[in-house]
């Protein structure tokens, strides 16, 4: 009885001590698949949240590349993510625009407080992400919380 006291108590601490992400991948039909992970209450969430979408669970689709996180900063309500443009220069359309639905449904999920995000590419502003995308403006949270995302 004691044991089964001890471990509980123990899971309650590791639950406690650990924050849920909100991480969204794609199944074969690119439909998007919520999951829910734990992390540790001291990571870098924005670092954990591009790790864990760069490597999906079995049997789901990422279009997040490893390591195209290059740095990111906050500002007020925004988001700004540097990435690494040797990790997206490689994008066709479909992997363009499927990337930015993922990071964006994923961050705007896991941080309420931001409104808009914006994409770097190695420290500079640029016009489009990869071929297509138009990253000039950045992307608002009114727009980007739906999948996909429908002109209204």
């Amino acid at each position: 009885m004691r044991k089964i006291a001890i471990l509980i108590l123990l899971g309650l601490s590791v639950t406690l001590l650990a924050r849920q992400l909100v991480l969204f991948y794609l199944n074969d039909e690119l439909k998007p698949v919520r999951v829910e992970e734990n992390v540790d209450e001291n990571s870098d969430l924005v670092k954990s949240i591009f790790d864990r979408l760069a490597s999906p669970p079995r049997g789901l689709k990422s279009f997040v590349p490893d390591g195209a996180l290059r740095a990111y900063f906050f500002v007020e309500q925004r988001l700004i993510v540097d990435l690494k443009s040797s990790a997206v220069s490689i994008f066709d359309f479909t992997q363009e625009r499927y990337f930015v639905h993922q990071v964006l449904r994923t961050i705007f999920e896991n941080f309420p407080g931001i409104e808009a995000v914006y994409f770097l590419l190695d420290g500079s502003r640029r016009d489009v992400l990869s071929r297509m995308v138009d990253i000039r403006f950045g992307f608002a949270r009114h727009f980007w919380t739906r999948w996909p995302v429908e002109g209204e």
